[in-house]
């Protein structure tokens, strides 16, 4: 049971897009920035235990960033904060905040499974250098992996 780093398939793109729409996180998270699912083109997924973490939109100082974690067909969204420091040659330390964590009441009893899951998650997500070797948003390498040499994610 491990996550993997993938380029979302055509044939789970329509099941992906019925949860991970802008319609559907916005009445779990009020502050999600409208973003447009089919530009969303890669996961991390455990296909085993049949959850996914992504992110979904921000990125620059004018837009929070939030991720999804898809879990029983239902999505667990939280606002992130990732600070990085070192080099890639010399290797990054990785430090995940994580607010506004909103999970569905009928998976409440679970939080700390999911508070698990999305650490595991967002560890093998910080690995991904999808942009190595000409990999790129639409098509990205799924084989090379950042030096990331500590991990941290902190619920706050």
């Amino acid at each position: 049971m491990a996550f993997k780093n993938e380029k979302i398939p055509e044939q789970d793109r329509e099941m992906f897009e019925s949860v991970i729409n802008y319609e559907n996180l916005k009445k779990q998270a009020p502050y999600i920035t409208e973003f447009q699912s089919k530009r969303i083109s890669r996961w991390t997924i455990d296909r085993e235990r049949g959850v996914y973490i992504l992110g979904v939109i921000g990125g620059g100082r004018e837009q929070m960033h939030y991720c999804a974690l898809v879990i029983d067909g239902k999505a667990v969204v939280f606002n992130d904060d990732q600070k990085t420091k070192g080099t890639l040659s010399a290797g990054l330390e990785e430090h995940w905040d994580i607010y506004d964590l909103r999970i569905p009441a009928e998976l409440e009893l679970r939080r700390e499974e999911i508070k698990q899951l999305i650490r595991e998650g967002l560890e093998e997500m910080a690995h991904w250098y999808f942009t190595a070797e000409g990999g790129t948003v639409a098509n990205p390498n799924t084989t090379a992996r950042m030096n990331i040499i500590s991990f941290e994610v902190e619920f706050k």
